[in-house]
């Protein structure tokens, strides 16, 4: 699989070889004297001074390289986003971020020729004879180990890199110094009284939402989730690298996306999301713990504050869920009925949110519910309607009283044994 993915990776690197070398697209060069990388020129379209035919030369080259122009598709953003993602998603290119130039009257980025051996992929073997397939299986192995050893420094590398705090413009930013990894996530000490609910019960369900659209939805059984962001080019760590929390990964923003300046902050926000944030169930209550650079804001049923929520990095665990005013309000619901008990709390990544502002407008919001508490509604929900019945049936008697009449309902069994003695 690794060497089908180099080989339609190929086709890419040839192309922008080829153009760089060529001369013809302004701003377009080579950035060493080894040829090893190279600047593509990087104006906003929305810029008074942008030049379609000059600022957007390479990144319209490519998109009628790759047929998109069939249709008279003229838009210059969407042309460079389509570049960006091709560059980004391939092993064979890498952005070098501190050689970039964004905030000069002719901004340019500048991207790496990957070599070979630092893509962690296999090439594909050559054909041999038949009699030195005995030789090719003694080297396997080497090479193997030679492999693995490329992917898990690729990913050390990546982790490490992907770190940057966020602010209000979050387009605008470049990366901080390299970070130590964070320590392992310590979650408050549990109780020592009975957990509310079994620990059985504990589960996420985790919703993610890209500019109010839909990108991703899963459920975790378990006490514990991780949610975190890593390239799609990355290789997988290790086992022993992992947390031993369960992940959900932040996916690329999907092709739908219309191109604006949401969806380039979008880009640039996600690998500031490496390292995520952490939640874990305890009988209080969910916590979370801030590991990502990237700011986290949170609206939740059970905050006692107005205004705005944020979780601190690498502090100490934030209360997002409370399961003992959970119980207080479902007890109060169960007897009254009423409006039911909350069971989510909402995360919103890298940008300012209170529970008055609209979550589609922001670029990453992650809706998390509680499957095991909406149940415990819906059991609630059963009981109060029960009651209700039973109140309306005391409301319709001259003396406010029901009396039930038990019979015994014979088993199918019964009935079919009174059948064939008959």
């Amino acid at each position: 699989m690794a060497a089908g993915r180099m080989r339609s990776t190929r086709r890419l690197r040839s192309w922008i070889v080829d153009q760089v070398s060529s001369g013809k697209y302004p701003g377009v060069m080579w950035d060493d004297e080894a040829k090893t990388m190279f600047r593509i020129p990087w104006k906003h379209a929305g810029k008074h001074d942008f030049r379609e035919d000059e600022d957007a030369a390479l990144f319209k080259a490519w998109a009628e390289f790759k047929g998109k122009l069939a249709n008279g598709e003229k838009n210059p953003a969407a042309w460079k986003t389509r570049l960006r993602c091709a560059l980004n998603k391939s092993p064979e290119f890498k952005e070098v971020m501190e050689r970039a130039q964004l905030d000069i009257s002719e901004p340019y980025k500048v991207y790496r020729l990957v070599p070979i051996s630092e893509q962690g992929v296999l090439l594909p073997e050559p054909k041999v004879k038949e009699r030195s397939s005995k030789k090719l299986k003694r080297k396997s192995s080497s090479s193997d180990c030679q492999v693995i050893k490329i992917k898990t420094e690729e990913v050390t590398s990546q982790l490490q890199e992907k770190s940057c705090c966020l602010h209000h413009n979050p387009a605008a930013l470049t990366p901080p110094p390299r970070l130590t990894p964070p320590p392992p996530l310590t979650p408050p000490p549990r109780l020592t009284p009975p957990p509310l609910f079994p620990t059985d019960q504990d589960s996420f369900s985790v919703t993610v939402h890209y500019l109010g659209q839909e990108v991703l939805k899963r459920q975790i059984s378990g006490p514990d989730v991780r949610i975190v962001y890593l390239p799609s080019s990355s290789v997988p760590p290790t086992p022993a690298a992992l947390s031993r929390f369960p992940r959900i990964l932040l996916p690329e923003p999907p092709s739908a996306l219309p191109a604006s300046e949401e969806l380039q902050a979008l880009f640039t926000l996600l690998p500031f999301m490496a390292k995520g944030i952490a939640l874990t169930s305890t009988a209080q209550g969910v916590y979370g713990r801030r590991f990502c650079q990237g700011r986290i804001f949170w609206t939740g049923p059970h905050t006692t504050t107005p205004g705005l929520h944020r979780m601190e990095r690498n502090m100490e665990s934030v209360l997002l869920f409370s399961k003992d005013i959970f119980k207080q309000q479902l007890d109060l619901f169960r007897t009254n009925g009423g409006e039911p008990p909350q069971c989510s709390f909402t995360l919103c990544f890298g940008e300012e949110f209170s529970n008055t502002e609209d979550p589609s407008r922001k670029l990453i919001i992650a809706q998390v519910s509680l499957p095991w508490a909406e149940q415990q509604v819906e059991n609630a929900l059963s009981v109060f309607n029960t009651l209700s019945v039973f109140r309306t049936l005391a409301s319709q008697s001259p003396l406010g009283e029901i009396t039930l009449n038990l019979v015994t309902v014979p088993s199918p069994s019964s009935e079919l044994d009174a059948c064939q003695t008959n």
